[in-house]
């Protein structure tokens, strides 16, 4: 599509680093809506957890991509492109493990509740991936596999990359629009979240969270089934095994936070 924005002399900006900031400002204001409604979160503490949050999430989504990608060989040969965030390769689920492992330590540096800090956040992630993803589909990255003959060739049933500078494998080929998928799949979560929490149905701290691993995971899953991925394991990709072990982590947590934080009837 358009990986590059702008090209001025030797100065590039690509859109994907454009979008990516957009999704992670947005993801800042409506986290920070969410948390006011809790008790013991101030506005500071939460925006300087939220920083920390931000850069270990994106310390992790680069570390787990570039460890399940093809190319990882290509890094270790040339690590100045390892932080190199601004020209794609971001792993979503890379950035809820580091962003989690990263709140945990703020949260309790700044002497806040990191389930409810985990549930103000866990909405803004979701429309963050919504809106991210779209970063994937000007790149070029995250592309489907080829459709066949009898799918719909035409736009938005497919995509077809034609400019080499994108990141897609698979130049001028009709392909699954599996970032456009991702990106429904992330507001899909976020608008079933948005109703969980209006209608007050979260029965413990931490829920908002669970609730989104069930959720979140079920359209990963299958978006992976015709996401182009060599990578694989017992023929399931690294996303699937990553939304299995979300599921899994959701009902053990869901076992636990429900005994120890339960929310009171007039909380």
């Amino acid at each position: 599509m358009y990986p590059v924005l702008i090209t001025i002399g030797n100065f590039t900006i690509r859109t994907y680093g454009v979008i990516v900031a957009i999704a992670t400002i947005t993801g800042i204001f409506v986290a920070l809506h969410y948390a006011k409604t809790y008790e013991g979160i101030d506005e500071d503490s939460f925006l300087n957890c939220a920083i920390w949050t931000i850069i270990g999430g994106i310390l992790g989504s680069r570390i787990f991509w570039i460890l399940v990608s093809p190319g990882a060989d290509y890094y270790f040969k040339n690590p100045q492109h390892i932080l190199a965030v601004w020209e794609g390769g971001l792993s979503f689920e890379g950035a809820v493990i580091g962003g989690i492992i990263t709140a945990v330590f703020a949260a309790r540096h700044y002497k806040l509740s990191f389930f409810k800090l985990l549930d103000s956040a866990t909405p803004a992630v979701s429309i963050g991936y919504g809106i991210g993803k779209f970063a994937c589909f000007f790149n070029g990255c995250c592309h489907g596999i080829v459709v066949p003959e009898w799918w719909p060739h035409f736009f938005p049933f497919i995509n077809v990359f034609t400019d080499p500078r994108s990141e897609c494998e698979l130049l001028n080929k009709a392909l699954y629009p599996t970032q456009l998928l991702n990106a429904l799949g992330g507001w899909i979560t976020f608008f079933v979240l948005f109703y969980f929490i209006r209608k007050g149905k979260p029965r413990y701290h931490g829920h908002v969270f669970v609730m989104f691993s069930f959720v979140f995971s079920v359209c990963l899953f299958l978006v992976e089934y015709i996401r182009f991925i060599p990578t694989r394991f017992l023929n399931l990709t690294p996303n699937q095994w990553s939304a299995i072990g979300f599921v899994l982590f959701g009902i053990i947590l869901d076992r636990i936070l429900s005994k120890k934080l339960p929310i009171a009837k007039d909380a």
